[in-house]
């Protein structure tokens, strides 16, 4: 059987994750998470535990006794929610990334053989920016095509590299945020009509931070 105390103590954990990530904790998980299966888990749980530590009866004799089964269904939830988003996400040392002072035909040729859409363009351990499939044809489309020749850098085609813009095709968020949280990211973006393509983890949540890791949505999907 699943002890009531053990119960609560792992419901803490969760209240705290919820209270760091949801503006209204767990009430504010009910009501705002895209999935309304996991909207109806989290009212299920919340509802078990109030009953539990409002129990008339006294701490020695629970109103309902906790199965193996409410274990399981919990502990699913919660790790559901509450995963890193490390445990998904490509590490800084796998992730394929340049410099500004790199050249931009053999990253063609890597992106065309890897099939990767989009490359971190690097200023030391921070993303100055990103270089797509869709710059190469940006390039092209203003009549810019003989920009490209052997030796040229990315320096020399700054103006296609994709900046930062809230509404562009990359965001950041700091480290340690949970798959739930990128999750959630990737459909607000949607739901904005809003083609996010991949999330930056770095130390501060923002450009400004060493870049830690990274996570596409086929990534989450995957998860």
């Amino acid at each position: 059987m699943y002890k009531t105390e053990d119960f609560f103590e792992q419901y803490k954990r969760f209240e705290a994750w919820a209270a760091a990530n949801y503006e209204e904790g767990v009430f504010g998980l009910e009501q705002s998470h895209h999935d309304r299966k996991i909207q109806s888990e989290v009212t299920y749980f919340r509802k078990v535990r109030n009953l539990l530590a409002h129990n008339p009866n006294g701490t020695n004799r629970p109103l309902i006794e906790l199965t193996d089964e409410f274990k399981v269904r919990f502990e699913a939830l919660c790790s559901k929610l509450m995963e890193s988003v490390s445990q998904v996400a490509i590490p800084y040392k796998d992730i394929y990334k340049r410099e500004m002072s790199d050249k931009v035909m053999p990253t063609i040729a890597v992106m065309k053989d890897r099939t990767y859409s989009h490359v971190p363009i690097m200023n030391g351990k921070k993303v100055w920016g990103v270089f797509s499939e869709e710059a190469v044809f940006n390039v092209v489309s203003h009549g810019d095509g003989n920009m490209i020749q052997e030796g040229t850098q990315f320096l020399n085609i700054a103006r296609y590299v994709s900046e930062y813009s809230k509404n562009g095709v990359f965001d950041f968020i700091r480290s340690g945020a949970s798959v739930d949280t990128i999750r959630r990211m990737f459909v607000d973006a949607f739901d904005e009509g809003r083609k996010l393509e991949v999330i930056f983890i770095t130390t501060t949540g923002d450009k400004n931070g060493d870049l830690k890791e990274l996570v596409t949505i086929w990534d989450v999907l995957s998860a």
